[in-house]
């Protein structure tokens, strides 16, 4: 039996960027807390203590003035990982674990997490540009600051319903529904949250990477793909904090350089046309043989 800590490690030994970000979400949810739970037991105030913990916050999550981030320019990348409401947690990791499944068994691991970093960066722009630049919006101040994994998630979903729409879910009390209609509905309820200035800024980011999503999957779609440089950047980070190997692994191919990437160039336009299939026709509508040709490349994406 695999002990708590290596089911904790597994995400990260296995590429699977789904796990990853669940566990650093839930892990500084936990964090936060317990935190929030000495706060209480070592006898503050409530005014005090609720003072205490949103100091805390406010150095890890999105300041919503572009003065104070200045001075803190690192909370741009920690605040998508920052939740302190049991429900806003809940409803971010359900979707995340949803439509990040799906959207990592057609796209590959790798572009789960550049997607929702991307995402989470562009909606929490949008909402301060926004807030500065729009009088309206600044007729109905933020809050001090912001947090959240909804923009990041919104890109996923987005990305996942772009890419195959016609994927069912089958939702509990309401049966199958493709993913095409519900993104569209969670769009829906941002734009309304937006109109009535109902945490207008929350909904602003969400919107944010929604948009995102829509963009990322469009132009994978025309054989760019938007989360090289990011998965670029992430390999030769890891490269810094492994140890070289002394042992030096030499790979021989049995064939040309030219037949190679000739054979490359053929599975990927075979890949392009099985995902153009599935956004015109639908995941069913898919032959055993393609299916598995889908299912091998993803793999080896991993």
């Amino acid at each position: 039996m695999s002990s708590f800590a290596d089911d904790i490690k597994s995400p990260f030994r296995t590429g699977n960027s789904v796990g990853q970000l669940l566990v650093i979400n839930i892990s500084v949810f936990l964090a936060l807390v317990i935190f929030q739970f000495i706060l209480t037991i070592s006898g503050f105030p409530p005014d005090e203590s609720s003072s205490i913990f949103h100091s805390v916050v406010s150095w890890i999550a999105v300041p919503m003035h572009f003065n104070e981030l200045l001075y803190k320019p690192w909370t741009f990348f920690t605040y998508m990982f920052v939740h302190y409401s049991l429900w806003h947690i809940f409803g971010n990791m359900l979707m995340l674990f949803v439509f990040g499944k799906i959207f990592q068994e057609y796209a590959s691991s790798k572009r789960v997490f550049a997607v929702y970093m991307y995402g989470a960066l562009i909606g929490a722009l949008l909402a301060l540009i926004t807030y500065q630049f729009i009088p309206t919006f600044k007729l109905h101040a933020p809050a001090d600051f912001m947090v959240g994994a909804s923009a990041g998630v919104m890109a996923i979903v987005l990305a996942a319903a772009t890419l195959v729409p016609d994927y069912v879910l089958h939702l509990l009390l309401i049966g199958p529904v493709r993913l095409k209609y519900i993104a569209l509905f969670v769009v829906v309820l941002d734009m309304i949250g937006v109109t009535y200035f109902d945490n207008a800024g929350g909904h602003l980011s969400h919107l944010g990477g929604a948009l995102f999503g829509y963009v990322f999957v469009a132009q994978m779609k025309k054989g760019k793909d938007l989360s090289s440089g990011f998965n670029s950047f992430i390999f030769r980070l890891k490269q810094l904090f492994q140890r070289k190997s002394k042992i030096k692994v030499v790979h021989k191919r049995s064939i040309s350089d030219e037949e190679y990437n000739l054979k490359r160039k053929i599975r990927q336009e075979e890949i392009d046309e099985i995902l153009d299939k599935i956004s015109s026709s639908g995941y069913e509508s898919l032959t055993k043989k393609e299916k598995e040709i889908l299912f091998k490349a993803s793999n080896e994406n991993k």
